[in-house]
């Protein structure tokens, strides 16, 4: 933790006169606070009275509470919320503009345009300037809201600063001995003209800017190629800043924090503690913190409440689903809340994910019915508790008709309370914190009942997300010696060190725009942000050099390329005396350095002990995957390393391919023979065609959520016609003649090798010569892209219909094909036959005769299969890159491309580039029937 700095010397003599001190910031204010008391207590004192340091904002408000108290005004101060309502309900009723959406952001922007105007005094001369539609249509709104403040006595934050002064005025309001001003970049008309008023009242106005303790020895300007070497050369420095100096006060400056906080974190997290990178660090406790905070609603405790009472109106997207079963904050208020977490994961992973549904949403009955049907319930008692309890308070508060603002905010306090949000008793500092803010969200919302409108909860729920998302969240500062801020944030504060980061000519000064509701004439003539360019460098100027001046040593950097393009120096570093240099030169070594760690090498001589003498659960894929690569099977079959399966909306690929097995199966079970299918008329086959496809998706729906859309269905009906149609004419009239013997057979515990499978074999056909029995017709269905090919080799790309061949120990073998169902000139079978004539067009057999390929298969399969069972697991793609593109172990494998064959690399290509890159639409996988 750094030490705070020195109390100046300034503003310890101006707090002894009895004087105010005001700064810009409530950063500085609680800067300059702490340094007080820690002179205090330097001085040996107890205990003394809290010094009169505070913001503008809230000395102004003060103030005002004081005029309340001594009774001279009635006037209700409105809140950020309150007004953002109050302009709301008058743009809204507004016919002029009532096509107008969405009505928030406009009313953001005319409270925006109303403070401006109050600000540099602008409101009596708004009339006298013309403009377009937008213009007026904000003059109208203002007319209406002063007129509705004024009969109901409302004052808004914009309208203080002439009420003050107005009071100090007529004496109601006495002026403090003195004030001393600290950071002020710029003093406001508005600011101006109460100080006047308050230095004629007898009141003594100063200013002051901290001090340094010495002239600043080194101001430095570094370039660097691209934003990433200058965020790490950063970093390295204010590494070794560190160590030479540990109770350094550092300041990190960037004009616009937001879009680059991620980035920031990570690279100093890599840099400066990268011992937070372990899961179980404590949050909170590195060497550097950010002072802004960030909206409420992004937090993890308040995102989750937001979901949770979403979800109480309606169904809930799946991933937001996933986030809630994922996080502590849900369902937590039970002891064994934290043991549950993985059981939650489970579900997720292995239940609710693998719900096909035609919508990606689901309601808290869906959930909690999925719940109590999944083999995890006993693990789940908190879950289904939570989701129960959730439910009874959602009909007994019944969400319908319009209420007060506070009575739905004790209605949503209530409803996370039953769905076990964010119980007290668990929460960690920050975590504490952020409840407290979300309580203090709950009071804004409560106190929006000013105007005495009743709302429904669909509203209230939108007016507390929008609270949510003004609201920012920063927990208390830990005094961190690393600081990162904005420019004006830094106002009033001084550094023992300084980087100024991203001070290009595209990022600093930031342009200010100008108000679209205001007269741009209204704007030039008050010097309002945006404009009046000079006014604006001047400012960017005296900023600059302001920043320059609070440390004694500063740097400024840029990049010179950037995603916008290429860079210059800001124009506002032109005044400044800096000495140029590069981010290699500056920070020689910008990436951590790793220390050479020697290895001492065990050789490990103990076998992996075989899997379980039962069942292998994956049939056909166990072996193609140990085709594939070996340390994949064995990570995949064996270890079960796996990723999760995205969530498809309807039928996913895989369900497509199973209901084109389903509808053949029944459709053969009834027709049985080429030849009744030939007698078959148009009509009757059609007629059975669907009547099959009605069969498949009933059995299909017994699987997956009930309520699906018909025309949905109708939809999958027509793909199913249109797919098969073509198929059952190839199968009539090119097809020499053959009868169906078995569909979708299931060989259970079959063995090959060591192993003990279970397959399914897609269809055998028998082949027919003059009405008598000519051999068996091994199919394997295919609506995807498909060859004889990927059936040869020692590591074959396809060893599924082999395996079938080999294990089903047919007699008398006449073929072996690929059923490839999918339009076009693809459509057939394609396979090795043991005679002429039983394809109508076969591929060409490697071996002497077909029962010699089928035992060469018998062999390769063998080995792979021994290969599996004796855990042979080495890093050993069939293909680089392609057998990797999709692989999930790529983190575990540690791939070492130097020991690879160069016959197994292959070029990277654009998939897009791959005319079969998207034709397996349908395609469940390379053994899509497999029970396995």
């Amino acid at each position: 933790m750094a030490s705070s700095p020195a109390l100046p010397p300034e503003i310890d003599q101006a707090l002894a006169r009895g004087s105010t001190v005001l700064t810009a910031n409530q950063r500085a204010a609680r800067t300059l606070r702490s340094a007080f008391d820690l002179h205090q207590r330097a001085l040996g004192l107890t205990h003394w009275e809290p010094p009169a340091i505070l913001a503008w904002d809230a000395w102004t408000e003060s103030l005002w509470h004081r005029l309340l108290l001594d009774g001279h005004s009635s006037d209700l101060l409105l809140s950020a919320a309150q007004e953002h309502t109050l302009w709301r309900a008058i743009i809204a009723a507004d016919s002029a503009t009532a096509s107008l959406r969405p009505i928030d952001s406009l009313a953001q922007i005319a409270a925006a345009a109303w403070l401006l105007l109050h600000t540099y005094l602008g409101r009596r001369r708004l009339q006298a300037f013309p403009g377009n539609g937008d213009t007026r249509a904000f003059a109208r709104w203002a007319a209406e809201f002063e007129r509705r403040c004024t009969r109901a006595q409302y004052l808004t934050q914009a309208q203080l600063p002439e009420a003050l002064r107005a009071a100090v005025s007529t004496a109601q309001l006495s002026p403090p001995l003195g004030i001393l001003l600290v950071g002020f970049d710029l003093i406001t008309p508005a600011q101006t003209a109460l100080l006047d008023s308050l230095r004629t009242a007898g009141a003594t106005i100063d200013e002051c800017q901290p001090q340094l303790p010495a002239p600043t020895p080194r101001a430095a300007l570094v370039s660097a190629p691209d934003e990433r070497t200058e965020l790490a050369a950063c970093a390295h420095w204010l590494r070794a800043h560190l160590t030479n100096q540990p109770q350094a006060r550092i300041a990190v400056i960037v004009p616009t924090i937001e879009p680059v906080r991620a980035e920031i974190d990570r690279v100093f997290h890599q840099f400066l503690a990268p011992e937070l990178n372990h899961i179980a660090a404590p949050t909170g406790s590195g060497p550097y913190e950010f002072s802004l905070g960030v909206p409420l609603a992004r937090t993890p405790m308040a995102a989750a409440a937001l979901d949770i009472l979403r979800w109480v109106t309606g169904p809930l997207p799946i991933d937001r689903i996933s986030a809630l079963l994922l996080s502590p904050h849900f369902a937590a208020a039970n002891p064994g809340a934290a043991s549950e977490l993985l059981a939650r994961a489970e579900f997720d992973a292995f239940d609710l994910r693998r719900q096909h549904r035609v919508r990606p949403e689901i309601s808290p009955d869906d959930l909690a019915s999925l719940a109590v049907q999944s083999r995890l319930r006993p693990q789940l008692p908190g879950l289904l508790h939570h989701l129960r309890a959730l439910r009874s308070a959602f009909y007994k508060k019944e969400l319908s008709g319009d209420r007060t603002h506070t009575d739905w905010a004790a209605t949503i306090h209530d409803l996370l309370e039953a769905a076990g949000w964010a119980p007290a008793s668990d929460l960690d500092s920050i975590e504490f914190q952020a409840r407290r803010r979300w309580e203090d969200a709950l009071d804004q919302l409560a106190s929006l009942d000013f105007d005495g409108v009743r709302i429904s909860f669909k509203d209230a729920l939108t007016a507390l997300e929008r609270i949510a998302a003004e609201t920012l969240f920063a927990p208390e500062s830990r005094h961190a010696p690393i600081q990162i801020m904005g420019p004006l944030e830094s106002a009033g504060s001084s550094f023992d060190a300084l980087w100024f980061l991203r001070a290009s000519d595209l990022a600093w000064p930031a342009t200010p725009a100008p108000n679209p509701l205001l007269p741009w004439g209204l704007q030039r003539d008050l010097a309002m942000p945006g404009a009046n360019p000079a006014r604006d460098t001047a400012l960017a100027r005296r900023t600059t050099e302001r920043i320059a001046a609070s440390a004694p040593t500063v740097v400024f950097s840029y990049a010179e390329q950037s995603k916008d393009g290429q860079q210059r120096p800001s124009p506002a570093l032109a005044g400044l005396t800096l000495e140029p240099v590069s981010a290699s030169e500056f920070a020689p070594s910008p990436f951590p350095e790793t220390d050479l760690i020697a290895l001492d090498l065990l050789h490990d001589a103990t076998p992996i002990p075989p899997p379980p003498a039962r069942i292998l659960q994956g049939g056909a894929a166990i072996l193609q995957s140990q085709a594939e690569c070996g340390f994949r099977a064995f990570a995949e079959k064996r270890l079960f390393s796996s990723a999760l399966e995205p969530t498809a909306l309807g039928l996913d690929p895989g369900e497509r391919g199973s209901l084109v097995h389903a509808v053949l199966e029944s459709f053969w079970a009834e027709v049985q023979t080429q030849a009744a299918l030939q007698r078959m008329t148009r009509p009757q086959r059609e007629a059975q065609l669907h009547r099959s496809i009605d069969a498949a998706f009933a059995r299909h729906h017994a699987r997956v959520e009930p309520g699906w859309p018909s025309a949905y269905l109708d939809i999958e009906c027509q793909r199913l016609i249109n797919l098969l149609h073509p198929w059952l004419d190839y199968e009539a009239n090119v097809r020499s003649p053959f009868s169906v013997k078995s569909r979708e057979q299931e060989l259970k515990d079959v063995e090959i090798g060591p192993l003990r499978l279970n397959v399914r074999v897609d269809r055998i056909d028998l082949a027919l010569a003059d009405d008598k029995p000519g051999g068996e017709i091994i199919l394997d269905y295919k609506t995807g892209a498909a060859k004889p090919a990927d059936w040869l080799g020692p590591r074959p790309d396809a060893p599924q219909l082999p395996l079938y061949a080999v294990v089903s120990n047919q007699p008398q073998l006449a073929a072996v094909a690929f059923a490839t169902i999918r339009p076009g000139d693809e459509l057939g079978l394609s396979g090795f036959q043991a005679r002429d004539g039983v394809l109508p067009k076969a591929a060409k057999l490697n071996a002497e005769s077909l029962a010699d390929q089928v035992e060469d298969w018998r062999e390769v399969l063998t080995r792979l299969a021994e290969d599996f069972h004796a855990g042979h697991a080495s890093v050993s793609p069939k293909r680089y890159p392609e057998t990797c593109r999709y692989c999930e172990q790529r983190l575990l494998c540690r791939l070492d491309l130097s020991t690879l064959d160069p016959d197994a690399v292959e070029l990277e290509e654009d998939p897009d580039s791959d005319p079969n890159a998207e034709s397996d639409l349908f395609e469940t996988s390379g053994y899509e029937a497999d029970l396995g």
